[in-house]
């Protein structure tokens, strides 16, 4: 396969998983439109809303939401990366902030834990402690994507090279970041990251977002979901603040040569 076809929704989710489900529906039609090989949505896809009602959410709305997606992807013939469900944990009263990755035949095949949370102060005055409610993951995930290996991150743990530096020592050549950033944060760091971590592994980066307002928070999102090529290159990018689908192909040929002719990870030690 020399190339693969990327879409990515972006949506703001509310505090009603149903509605929120309905539109990312109407989203992910669109998007198969492109025919894609994998469609990409944003962390917290589903739901954003309040901490009492996050035990709920989990117990019920997530089990809706993966049965929904495996049936759309078992359908579709497609791969689904949902870009976070929240994941109840045996015991406590806390949850993993998990993506999840779905085969084309509707099966979960790989599960990444978000390892980076978020707690801070952010520029417009508001605290968030991500950690009042969530767990931190422990594990790096690669998976077996299109005949090559695909890595993933969420939202904040984009400022944390390492973990993709060590996806791509792993033999990751796409990383997929489902994120909810803060627009404060977004229009300052965003895209520089993004294309930063594509630049310095090579890699095509694929970064579905969240847009809109946070229901209880009033902490407004970044949107501009984008697709990034190894060498930098903005391949799609979407808008601050639509509720809409981009999408890519990803040259593989075109990386190889850049890593053949441009030796960075053999002078980092990873090839």
């Amino acid at each position: 396969m020399k190339k693969s076809r990327i879409a990515c929704i972006q949506n703001s989710a509310g505090t009603d998983p149903a509605k929120n489900l309905k539109k990312v529906f109407e989203l992910t039609r669109q998007a198969l439109k492109k025919n894609p090989d994998c469609v990409a949505l944003p962390e917290s896809f589903y739901w954003r809303g309040s901490k009492k009602d996050m035990m709920y959410v989990a117990k019920h709305a997530t089990k809706k939401v993966l049965a929904a997606f495996s049936e759309m992807a078992r359908k579709s013939r497609t791969v689904f990366i949902l870009g976070s469900i929240i994941e109840a944990v045996e015991h406590k009263n806390r949850f993993y902030n998990t993506l999840v990755v779905i085969s084309a035949r509707g099966k979960v095949t790989a599960l990444y834990r978000k390892i980076h949370l978020f707690d801070v102060k952010i520029p417009q005055g508001v605290r968030i402690c991500e950690s009042d409610t969530t767990l931190p993951g422990a594990d790096t995930v690669t998976v077996d994507l299109f005949r090559k290996k695909a890595g993933f991150g969420i939202c904040y743990d984009l400022r944390f090279p390492e973990l993709f530096r060590e996806l791509t020592f792993r033999g990751s050549s796409v990383i997929f970041l489902p994120a909810n950033f803060t627009k404060k944060t977004g229009e300052a760091h965003w895209e520089t990251l993004i294309r930063a971590r594509a630049i310095e592994n090579q890699v095509f980066m694929v970064a579905p977002a969240q847009t809109g307002t946070h229901p209880v928070t009033g902490v407004a999102s970044f949107g501009t979901s984008m697709i990034v090529d190894p060498w930098g290159r903005v391949l799609a990018k979407a808008s601050q603040a639509g509720e809409e689908v981009i999408w890519a192909d990803l040259d593989w040929d075109l990386q190889a040569r850049l890593r053949r002719e441009f030796p960075v990870l053999k002078h980092a030690g990873c090839a």
